[in-house]
């Protein structure tokens, strides 16, 4: 996972939820946990810190 790629969230027994959260990470350079990224929510009204256990990448960012 790296900054750009579209990510979905996904619960602690790895199921995808329904409807599907979808979002977009910008950030991965946590300064206290190297396991998590920051991602904009764009089907959720949030964004912030997430542990990377709880993600799955849908589409990686082509454009590197």
């Amino acid at each position: 996972m790296s900054v750009g790629d579209l990510v979905e969230y996904i619960d602690s027994c790895g199921n995808q939820l329904r409807p599907s959260e979808l979002g977009t990470i910008i950030k991965d350079d946590h300064l206290e946990s190297d396991n998590h990224c920051y991602v904009v929510w764009h089907t959720a009204d949030n964004q912030g810190w997430w542990d990377k256990r709880c993600l799955r990448v849908v589409s990686k960012y082509e454009s590197r």
